[in-house]
Order: structure tokens, then sequence, then C-alpha cells
């Protein structure tokens, strides 16, 4: 409880009050003078203390997504119901925890009687994982306006900041082909060697020959078509490296983060595409494995996984996190596999450890560059020719790797850390459009 600025001023003019009579008629008068008013302002404030509701008479409530997304800017409210028979302007402001950006809240609002005003804000989460917000602050004056009262109120519930799932459109995704955007997600006419069987339906022109259907062309007298489907049911992974090459950062975001951000679109994609989905994460050692599988279960299931994930300080052992696949998958997947290689020795490891043990799957790697060496090495950004020079060999390093990649039969995709999560979903579409798997 504290005291107000209008208790400041009755204090004052109390005093002027106690001054006067002092200087009217002496002594005397001033001692009476004060007695006087402080027991006045003593009764005033006592009475204020008494007929001001308690904390207990004001029932705060948050009302905020339990999961979160990340880098996105969420909506809370907290209702405050007054309980009291008497209104009360009540002003409030709530803890949040750290790596959450706290936007403006309102201001003080006058709740009448046994009824509830609602204030809001925005927040920002800003790092992945689990937060507690310690508690909701409750600030209010008395009746009189001479005391103020304050409260917390503890909140015992857990949020949960999940990696960011933006709308497609955010992605560019949009920017896909009709065709291809729909792979997956609802039947379409395939333009590739496989799929399944759909329907019949008449040449046009455009269509493969291959596909001309000759008995029902014959009882027809015109020319007929199968139309396929992409084949679902099959068994898509992803292989996040957490090592300390995904700890560096871009834009303010690190490289883990990115990956992150795709594996969790690619996972939506593939679930809602009828295919199953699972996850490795790998450093030194493997950290967590989930068996592909399908349905909202199984999205809620990795959204639970890869909330918390950090980096750490260990190099990435390929060989150790491939053999560990190996071992406990054995049909054959399309496997994406999210990494940073830096060199040619770091990529022929790479291309050994799958050789030696994901022969039987098909294997596509996700390499995370930085594409601030390629604008230095164009003569952007600087005029320092060692700066120049390290950043082109920069540039014809990863153009080496892509190079090795290639040549070992896996196919890869060198892309910005900004631009993963659209090159995964396009490679996903790609590899279902042409069949490969």
């Amino acid at each position: 409880m504290g005291l107000t600025k209008r208790l400041a001023l009755l204090l004052v003019i109390s005093a002027g009050i106690i001054l006067a009579a002092g200087l009217a008629g002496g002594k005397f008068y001033a001692i009476a003078a004060c007695v006087l008013v402080n027991v006045i302002v003593l009764a005033l404030v006592i009475y204020d203390i008494i007929a001001t509701p308690g904390p207990k008479k004001i029932i705060p409530d948050r009302e905020l997504e339990e999961r979160m997304s990340l880098g996105h800017t969420h909506k809370a409210s907290i209702t405050v119901r007054n309980t009291s028979d008497v209104p009360l302007k009540i002003e409030v402001r709530d803890d949040v925890p750290e790596y959450f950006v706290r936007g403006a809240s309102d201001g003080e609002k006058e709740i009448a009687p046994h009824t509830e005003e609602t204030y809001s804000y925005e927040i920002k989460p800003v790092k992945r994982g689990k937060y507690s917000f310690p508690c909701i602050n409750i600030r209010y004056p008395g009746v009189l306006g001479l005391i103020r009262r304050t409260a917390k109120y503890p909140d015992g519930r857990s949020y949960r900041v999940y990696p960011n799932m933006r709308d497609l459109t955010d992605y560019g995704i949009s920017a896909l082909s009709a065709s291809l955007f729909s792979l997956g997600l609802r039947r379409v006419r395939a333009n590739s060697d496989g799929g399944e069987f759909s329907s019949l339906r008449q040449y046009v022109p455009g269509d493969n020959y291959r596909f001309i259907n000759w008995a029902a062309t014959a009882r027809s007298g015109e020319l007929m078509v199968n139309t396929y489907v992409p084949e679902r049911n099959q068994y898509i992974y992803a292989m996040l490296d957490s090592s300390r090459v995904m700890n560096t950062v871009y834009n303010d975001v690190l490289i883990l983060d990115y990956g992150i951000n795709a594996s969790f679109l690619l996972a939506d994609y593939c679930i809602r595409g009828g295919d199953n989905f699972g996850m490795e994460l790998f450093s030194a050692e493997v950290t967590h494995f989930i068996h592909a599988d399908k349905g909202p279960a199984q999205f809620e299931m990795i959204a639970d996984k890869l909330y918390g994930v950090e980096s750490d300080e260990n190099a990435a052992d390929y060989d150790n996190a491939m053999a560990a696949f190996a071992s406990s998958v054995k049909r054959r997947s399309l496997i994406f596999v999210f990494t940073q290689l830096f060199n040619e020795e770091e990529a022929v490891r790479f291309v050994t450890a799958v050789r030696k043990h994901l022969g039987r799957h098909l294997v596509c790697a996700l390499t995370i560059g930085d594409p601030r060496p390629a604008d230095i090495a164009a003569g952007n950004g600087t005029d320092d020719a060692y700066m120049r020079s390290a950043a082109l060999k920069y540039v014809m390093d990863r153009k080496k790797i892509s190079e090795i990649l290639t040549g070992a039969g896996i196919l890869n995709y060198d892309t910005q850390p900004d631009q993963l999560s659209l090159t995964a979903v396009s490679a996903y579409l790609n590899i279902k459009k042409q069949g490969i798997l």
C-alpha cells in the first residue's frame, strides 16, 4: 500500500492551515490546529483503508496462447473482475519472461462494481522454450484517493514457444505453380512417370502419350488417358544437425532456428499430404529420434520435441548419426539432412557416411549458406581486397561442396537461411512430382 498525490496535497493544505492558525492566534492555536488537522487526515486515511476493497476482491485472468510461434506477435489480454461494491480505477501490468518483447498495454480503467474490463497488449517471443509468467501486477487508488493498493497475482501456468509456423505466403509458397503447390494436398494429374492410378479422362494436347489407355480408347471410341496422383503413405525423415555449426546467427536468428522452422513446416506439408514423417536430431550423438508416422498426434509429438532443442559446441558426427538412422529405419525413405558444410573435407566425410549407411534411402542434403560472402565477392559492401579474396574462396568452396554431393548421387540444395523453408518444401514437392522415391 502506498500514498497518493491527493494525500500529499491534503498534507500541504493541512500545513498551510496550521501555519495560518499560528500566525493569527499564536502558539496555542497552532498546536490546536495541528492536532485537529492531523486527526482529520488520519481519520480520512483510516476510512480510505477500511472502505477500499482488498486484493481478494479483484480477480485477474490472463488470456494468452499456451503455444506461441517464435518471432510472431501474439495478443495477450488480462481480464480483471471487480467483485466489490465500489467502482475502482485499476491499472494492470503483466510481468513477462526474458526473451519476450512486450508492446504497450492499456492504461488505467475504471471498473464498475461486479463487472469486468479487459486490458490488452502485444507480445513477441524471440527464443524457443518453455516459460512461466511471474505474476500479474494490479494497482488501484482507494475510494477517497488517499492511498494506493498494490497486489501481485502469481500464475502457475507455463507457455511454450514453438518453431515459427508462418502463413505459407510468408515463404513465397504462393509463387510455386498451382500443380506443384497442390501435390500431396489434393488430387492432381501427374506429369511424372510414377504415382497411383486415379481415373480416366479424355486426352488433351500436351498429355504424355505413355499414359494413353488403349483399352479404354477402344471401348469409348475417344482417346483416353490414365491420370495419377502422387503416391501417398511414403516415409519422409528430417535429420537436423544441432552441432556448433548451427550456432551462428543470421539476421538476429540462429541458423538452428531456421532449420527447426523448415523441419516444422516440412512436417506439416508431409503429414497433410498423407505421408509419414519422422525426425532425427544429432550432434556428436543422436539426441532425439522420432519414428515416422502420420496424423495430428505425430505433428504434436514433433512440435513437442522441437520447441526445446538447443545447439551445442560439439562437432557433428555424420557417421554416427547415419548409422543410428540405418539401424532404426529399414524401409526405404526420403531423408532431408539440414546441415552446414564449410569445406571439401566435410563434404567428403558427409558423402562417405551416406554411402556407408544410407544406400537404400533417397538422401537430399539441404546445406545452409551465408549470402553475405557472395555479395562481398561481387564487390558489394567493401573495398578490402583481403575480405573479397576470403569471400571468393567461400563461394568457390560452396560450389565444390555441391559438386561433390552431386557426383555422389546425393540430391542437394545450397540455400540461404531465410529461404530454407521454401527450399525444403519445394524439394519435397518436386521429388513427389517426379515419383523418384
